[in-house]
């Protein structure tokens, strides 16, 4: 069993301490809309597809603007490092070159009922602050890219919990008093159960797991269950792939072969007309020259006729 993959992530103009520098709003829209050099994990990055929206490079200028408008609490700008882009990934856990066989036009299907599922779930977790969504192809899973900018609310601050369940749990376990551990927690539970959801929402229509193997506690009967089943998958794959394999090898053979014998055939062919040529050629000269010799014959008699005529 495939297993769901959802991740939702938070920007600002500049990357936070200790991650990576491409984790800013540039560097995500960038990459989201496959600017040159901004995707250098793709070995051949394409074009992305909107599915709904902006442009993630249109997002991005727009994020960008609220961080300049933006508060906070005490009326002071955002730091440089302050969220104000959420960016959600969504990927079809079944690799893109099953999802487009075209043996397997079922296998399209469900990815494309998956897709609209999935974008309707980002409708209705982000809601009038979903500002597009593009679809990736160029990889080996293919995937969803949702970008969302928070409004701003009194006082010019950035209504962030309305559409980050992580952050909206901060912010009560900080009304409720609760240290930073107790903030931690708040926000892990949170974006658990936004899996959670996904998950009953979406990925359990279309057979995806919750989570994978190493990461649930499984008793022992249906562990071995899903090995076997996986076991099975494994050689399915293997003999499909050896199938395939041979099918090609026979095809390309047969072609080969009739290749060859219309090959052969047109040779002949060709060879017999050359000697059909040739054979007209001689039967031509032939009567070419038997045509000159009654030629010379009729006017030597026309030469004697004429000389005993006038004697």
């Amino acid at each position: 069993m495939s297993n769901q993959f959802l991740h939702i992530g938070l920007y600002g103009p500049e990357a936070r301490k200790g991650q990576p520098p491409w984790s800013t709003i540039a560097g995500i829209v960038q990459e989201g809309a496959r600017a040159p050099g901004a995707a250098r994990h793709v070995a051949y990055p394409t074009v992305p597809t909107l599915l709904y929206g902006l442009s993630p490079i249109e997002v991005g200028r727009i994020a960008l603007e609220r961080a300049e408008q933006a508060r906070d609490a005490i009326g002071r700008r955002l730091r440089r490092d302050g969220a104000v882009l959420v960016a959600g990934v969504l990927s079809y856990p079944v690799k893109r070159d099953l999802v487009e066989d075209r043996d397997a036009p079922d296998a399209r299907d469900l990815y494309t009922a998956w897709r609209a599922e999935a974008v309707a779930w980002c409708h209705g977790q982000f809601g009038d602050t979903l500002l597009s969504i593009v679809e990736h192809h160029d990889e080996e899973y293919l995937h969803l890219h949702a970008y969302a900018v928070p409004i701003l609310g009194p006082g010019r601050r950035l209504v962030l919990e309305a559409i980050h369940p992580g952050r909206a749990a901060v912010k009560r376990a900080q009304a409720g008093g609760e240290d930073k551990k107790g903030q931690q927690a708040a926000y892990l539970g949170a974006m658990k159960r936004l899996q959670d959801e996904f998950h009953a929402s979406v990925s359990v229509r279309y057979g995806h797991a919750r989570l994978g193997p190493r990461r649930r506690r499984l008793d022992r009967t249906e562990h071995l269950l899903r090995r076997e089943a996986r076991r099975r998958e494994v050689e399915l794959e293997r003999a499909y792939a050896e199938e395939t394999v041979q099918v090609r090898s026979e095809i390309e053979a047969e072609v080969l072969r009739r290749f060859g014998a219309a090959l052969t055939e047109s040779r002949r062919r060709s060879a017999a007309l050359v000697e059909a040529r040739d054979s007209d050629r001689h039967r031509i000269d032939a009567l070419n020259a038997e045509c000159a010799r009654l030629r010379a014959e009729l006017a030597s008699r026309d030469a004697d006729s004429g000389s005993g005529y006038g004697r």
